[in-house]
């Protein structure tokens, strides 16, 4: 059985499930997630888990992203990209790369930002996109996000000026959102045109596959080249069991620590074979650390 992450880039067009959908059919899971929605007119980078690597959501999901933008000044959209109908537009011919530098630095930092209505976020059950479809407005909670980078590439002016950024920002930003941010800032209408994700946690968009190429892997036997270790994408300490190990942690019981490790710190262990056993935590023994499981990833019927 397939076990691992997989660099997906996903094109223009194709919905988050879409993708998702095509991975199972490819490496033949059914158990395949993803780390994190794109809108379908975005591309870029997904990161899927597949196997028993959606036990990791959690901690997956919580990567930082990073995207490249096309901002227009000019004209707002009801979904605040190029998909939904213009509501407004006004002149943005004495617009400035200098003014929209300045905006993009005041949106850096942490905020709380509101779902969009247009967006896949769920409420009670419902996706609100379908919810503005039907012309119903909601209340939703906003989300607290950071945004660590915000920075102008180029400028084009004109009565519709555009801008290329650069966004690196937590889990959960909406760089639409963002987009029609920037524009209040600078007294004009704006949206974001275009969108393409090129960094998730450690995973880059140089390294993404497409479709055709993890079909080509997977024929010639190179399915294991193409998944990557969530060791190695969340960064923790890494702690090798032993079988004798391995079996007491399998079954819930904590052992003492057989290396040295930040009490209170999140771990992964490791079999010998580099595959994730669990996630754990150190723990302050009164004869010294221990290691409690926490999320155990194999079938402890297996020891």
């Amino acid at each position: 059985m397939p076990e691992g992450l997989l660099n997906m880039l996903k094109p223009p067009g194709m919905t988050s499930h879409d993708v998702v959908e095509r991975v199972r059919r490819i490496v033949r899971e059914r158990q395949v997630g993803h780390t994190g929605t794109l809108d379908p007119a975005a591309a870029g980078v997904m990161v899927l888990m597949v196997g028993a690597t959606t036990k990791l959501s959690g901690h997956l999901t919580a990567q930082g992203k990073v995207y490249r933008a096309e901002i227009t000044f000019g004209a707002a959209t009801e979904t605040l990209d190029g998909e939904g109908a213009v509501t407004e537009r006004a002149d943005a011919s004495a617009l400035t790369a200098e003014a929209v530098a300045d905006a993009l630095a005041e949106l850096v930092g942490p905020m709380e930002m509101l779902p969009p209505m247009h967006s896949a976020v769920r409420l009670d059950g419902k996706r609100l996109y379908k919810l503005a479809r039907r012309g119903e407005s909601v209340e939703v909670e906003a989300r607290a996000v950071t945004v660590e980078r915000f920075e102008l590439l180029d400028f084009t002016s004109g009565p519709l000026a555009r801008a290329l950024a650069e966004v690196e920002c937590s889990s959960g930003t909406y760089v639409r959102s963002l987009a029609a941010m920037a524009g209040e800032l600078v007294g004009l209408p704006a949206y974001l045109s275009f969108l393409v994700r090129t960094r998730v946690g450690t995973q880059v968009i140089d390294n993404a596959l497409t479709g055709t190429e993890l079909q080509e892997a997977v024929a010639e036997g190179r399915l294991e080249e193409a998944l990557v270790s969530p060791a190695d994408v969340l960064g923790w300490p890494r702690l090798v069991a032993d079988a004798e190990t391995a079996a007491a942690l399998a079954h819930g019981v904590q052992v003492p620590a057989w290396a040295p490790a930040e009490v209170g710190a999140p771990l992964l262990i490791l079999l010998p074979n580099g595959r994730i056993l669990c996630l754990a935590e150190l723990l302050d023994g009164a004869d010294g650390p221990l290691v409690q499981p926490r999320r155990l990833l194999i079938d402890r019927e297996r020891f």
